[in-house]
């Protein structure tokens, strides 16, 4: 599996979304949801894809060439410090986005990975 570096940069309101997942999901040919492309949004902004080989079990930095939909989720994460159970309730995570941008057949962001490094167009939200 040939793969590229990709990066990109997302904000939400005009903050870095930290712990935000990015997600590529191919526009044409096999999707596998194993091994979509993707990367977590840093404080910066900031975020790096890579896609998961099933093959060899082992991730790989980039994503492959090719035209893809972007969907994104934003759960709450766990970091050192916070409470051993921050979800007492036992209900699944709630996407801080709402679920508005989930589904692929929705999406309104388009990109397209070239043969080459990649650095994807800003992403911004409201």
């Amino acid at each position: 599996m040939k793969c590229v570096p990709v990066t990109g940069s997302l904000k939400v309101s005009n903050k870095a979304p930290e712990g935000l997942l990015v997600t590529l999901v191919p526009e044409n040919g096999k999707d596998d949801p194993s091994s979509r492309p993707s990367g977590v949004v840093a404080a910066d902004g900031t975020y790096k894809l890579s896609t998961y080989n099933a093959a060899t079990r082992t991730p790989i930095k980039g994503a492959p060439p090719g035209k893809y939909k972007v969907i994104l989720s934003w759960l709450p994460s766990k970091r050192p410090g916070d409470p051993v159970d921050p979800n007492p309730t036992g209900k699944p995570p709630v996407d801080k986005l709402g679920g508005r941008y989930l589904n692929p057949e929705r999406s309104t962001y388009e990109v397209t990975v070239k043969d080459e490094a990649t650095e994807l167009a800003p992403i911004n939200l409201k």
